[in-house]
């Protein structure tokens, strides 16, 4: 799967931080889908590349001061994801290994689907 990693950086970055946060969401959400019916492994795989990368991404953004912990998470996910990758073939190909992966994603995706909320309500406060 060919992608222009560099635009797509370009394109990240340009958004405001909660569309940040909620593509990261709907990458693991499509994800979880994707192992939980067992369709489309290489898309599963590349899908989650591309969230290492948007974690990669943004956590140089992140305010340290404020957002230590959440971005010391992110890195814990980052390396989650690494490891799977790593070892795609036996995540996907063990019925309860990709049943962990399943388990290990819902509760990012919640995470992040709330943290995207509020970073959005903070944008919408701050242009009043």
């Amino acid at each position: 799967m060919a992608v222009n990693w560099d635009l797509l950086k370009q394109l990240y970055l340009k958004s405001d931080r909660a569309s940040q946060f909620h593509s990261l969401a709907l990458n693991l959400t499509r994800v979880q889908t994707l192992t939980q019916n067992r369709m489309d492994g290489p898309i599963a795989k590349h899908l989650i590349r591309e969230s290492q990368f948007f974690i990669e991404w943004t956590v140089p953004t992140l305010d340290l001061e404020t957002e230590i912990d959440f971005a010391t998470d992110l890195v814990d996910l980052q390396r989650l994801l690494g490891r799977w990758k790593l070892h795609w073939e036996e995540y996907w190909d063990n019925d309860q290994k990709r049943l962990a992966m399943i388990e290990a994603l819902k509760p990012w995706c919640d995470r992040l689907q709330q943290y995207s909320q509020a970073r959005s309500e903070d944008i919408t406060v701050q242009a009043s």
